[in-house]
């Protein structure tokens, strides 16, 4: 072979070498080049959070027979939105949710015992005394197992499939009120977690076998009788905050688990990236809560839960979601300790455009106050300039200084000296009150607001924009709802709110620029941690007082919240938008006539469960635009309307009042 082949076979050889090389390192490198991606976008996912699903929203005509949701008050003319997200799930939107409160199942109650022993035990002195099988309003004893039961079996048979959600506010369990069987802890959480398990039961999408898998979301919250002495609630976590967790697993969200352990409060996105509901554990606010001084010391509990408070609703006005905020005890100056119902206050206000309304139990009786921000802000101002005057900077006013042990013994022997029930003592002398601490004050700003524009008017003034803390964006609603429990007949309301828009918000959604929550919630943890310790500057109550007198020092009291920015709209609370309450439907079961009919059925030959079944029902007291002061709607300016014709009306306040009593005649 010459030696030019030779060179040119040579040449070749090489050529082929080294195109295998370059393949082999190419094969080589692939995986290492497809794992150095995989990195990269797990960072970006960690820094802007996890991509949106995308989603579309149908609107399909209902479903539902429109004489059966008639019949039940219900809207009959809204038509059913199907959200379908890319990982094949959907979510159906009927625009109402349920709120049920205070159930308080009694297992020892018995039928045909003494109403005077509890309904206990004892033979009845008289028919008048007699226990019957559901319970007679305003007798004092709690609800018997069959009235829960088929409460819950009426709800699933009637509204489970017309509803998106259930706001379920506590106080499952009897009261303390019979020292022949005082409660126990064990009782305490047997009974809540039973009953959290029927309501999983009766919520949970049967397709699914995920048990965190609900076609119904349920958002719990702890009531005052839920816990181990009733009314005292430590911060956790403690054994207290470790059952509820336990209980709840499958309706915490897994992300909120650390924060949960600590205060038991949580939010579900019930519609994600748009509705959410947060569940705050009140008794942190309670004045009735024995380790409850102030909101004001970092070490209370009710601090902690503000600060935390605050920094959900932050983040929550950041992704441009909407709030039902939602727990046992209402907050009114009777019930929280001044600072703390000053400054909870504050942040509903504060964050009206963010929040839509307050949902609460606890008081067995169906009413609203509207919670005056401007005069909450005074109050702040108030209480730091008495600590500029009497304290000293290191000071914290009315601080405990008693250890937990004192602390637990003192609420024992209070618990001792002062049973709880059920009966209803002195209700129209709370109603009196709401009317003229709360209507009629605000009825005499409201007529002074419409006395200054008819004056201006006359005198041909330019027209004044009065500002906004004199009008009704000054108050946030409280609802405080009718109980399962017979303090009354047995009451729960269903709400209808606006799902007009929601095609248009969600082609609008950003929410992947956002960090996924369980990072929030780890940030969240530490900042918290940070903001208690001694690490951080200042104090509360001595930042308050630098901010009231002026000082440059950079103090800043996290638990009050800062002014609404002036750019920011007013909510779905105040105006009409996506996500409005529209309307309320209340029901209630009459009980006189449930054992009237259950009797009969039984004379004329019918099984005791047969009786049952056939006498059982609720039935619609009256809707929010029922006469004889029909609501058009449901916003803050309703209410505040209604407030004004409450103050002077008496006609609508004897019709009001028997609302609030569940149409009980009660009358004492």
């Amino acid at each position: 072979m010459s030696e030019k082949k030779v060179n040119i076979e040579t040449r070749r050889t090489s050529c082929r070498q080294w195109r295998f090389r370059t393949l082999l390192c190419i094969a080589l490198a692939f995986p290492l080049l497809m794992l150095v991606c995989v990195k990269k976008e797990h960072l970006l996912h960690t820094l802007r959070g996890p991509a949106v699903e995308r989603l579309s929203v149908e609107e399909v005509p209902s479903d539902q027979l429109a004489d059966h949701l008639e019949a039940l008050g219900l809207s009959s003319d809204s038509s059913i939105k199907i959200m379908r997200f890319s990982n094949g799930k959907s979510q159906k939107l009927h625009g109402r949710f349920l709120h049920i409160t205070d159930i308080h199942p009694d297992p020892l109650y018995r039928t045909g015992s003494s109403i005077e022993n509890v309904c206990h035990r004892g033979q009845p002195d008289g028919k008048e005394d007699e226990a019957t099988r559901f319970g007679t309003a305003m007798a004092g004893c709690d609800s018997s197992m069959d009235l829960m039961e088929y409460t819950l079996k009426w709800i699933e048979n009637n509204l489970r499939d017309k509803i998106d959600f259930v706001v379920w506010t506590g106080d499952n369990i009897r009261h303390d009120n019979d020292r022949n069987n005082p409660r126990t802890e064990a009782e305490i959480f047997d009974m809540n977690a039973k009953l959290t398990k029927r309501f999983e039961a009766m919520f949970r999408n049967p397709k699914s076998v995920d048990p965190r898998d609900f076609d119904v979301s349920i958002v719990p919250s702890v009531g005052n009788n839920d816990v181990f002495p009733h009314n005292l609630f430590s911060l956790g976590p403690t054994l207290q905050t470790r059952e509820f967790y336990n209980m709840w697993a499958n309706l915490v969200p897994e992300d909120q688990q650390r924060a949960f352990a600590r205060d038991t409060s949580f939010f579900v996105e019930v519609i994600p990236g748009k509705l959410a509901v947060l569940s705050i554990n009140t008794l942190y606010l309670y004045k009735a809560n024995p380790l409850v001084d102030n909101c004001n010391s970092k070490k209370q509990p009710g601090f902690q839960l503000l600060l935390w408070l605050g920094y959900v609703l932050e983040e929550l006005r950041t992704r441009g979601m909407k709030v039902w905020l939602t727990g046992h005890v209402p907050p009114l100056p009777k019930n929280f300790d001044q600072s703390c119902y000053d400054k909870y206050t504050l942040w509903t206000n504060e964050y009206r455009d963010v929040i839509i309304g307050g949902l609460y139990g606890h008081m067995n009786m169906d009413h609203f106050v509207p919670v005056d921000g401007k005069k909450s802000w005074k109050s702040v101002e108030q209480s730091a300039a008495a600590l500029e005057k009497d304290l000293d900077d290191d000071a914290y006013p009315y601080e405990d200084d008693q250890d937990d042990d004192e602390v637990l013994q003192s609420a024992v022997e209070a618990s001792d000296a002062r049973l709880m029930g059920a009966k209803p003592v002195n209700k129209n002398a709370y109603m009196d009150s709401v009317r003229e601490g709360y209507y009629k004050k605000v009825a005499s700003r409201m007529g002074k607001i419409k006395a200054d524009k008819k004056k201006d008017k006359k005198k041909k003034k330019k027209k004044k924009k009065h500002p906004k803390n004199n009008s009704v964006e000054r108050y946030s609603i409280v609802n405080v709802a009718g109980s399962v429990i017979p303090t009354f007949n047995p009451a729960f309301r269903v709400w209808e709110y606006n799902t007009t828009g929601l095609e248009g918000s969600m082609a609008q959604d950003c929410s992947s620029s956002f960090k996924p929550w369980d990072a929030f919630f780890r940030q969240l943890d530490s900042q918290i941690e940070f903001d208690v310790s001694s690490e951080a500057k200042g104090d509360a109550w001595g930042s308050l007082s630098s901010i009231m007198r002026g000082s440059k020092e950079k103090k800043v009291d996290k638990t009050i919240p800062k002014r609404m920015p002036s750019n920011l709209k007013p909510g779905p609370g105040y105006a009409a938008q996506l996500f409005s309450p529209t309307r309320f439907v209340q029901y209630y079961a009459d009980l006189e006539t449930i054992e009237k009919d259950y009797k009969k059925a039984l004379k004329l030959g019918a099984s005791e469960d047969e009786a049952a079944a056939a006498a059982f029902k609720y039935q619609v007291e009256y809707c929010s635009d029922s006469e004889p002061y029909s609501m058009k709607s449901l916003l803050a300016q309703d209410y505040i309307d209604l407030a004004v014709k409450l103050a002077h009306n008496d006609t609508m306040w004897e019709k009001y009042t028997e609302r609030a009593f569940c149409s009980t005649g009660y009358d004492g």
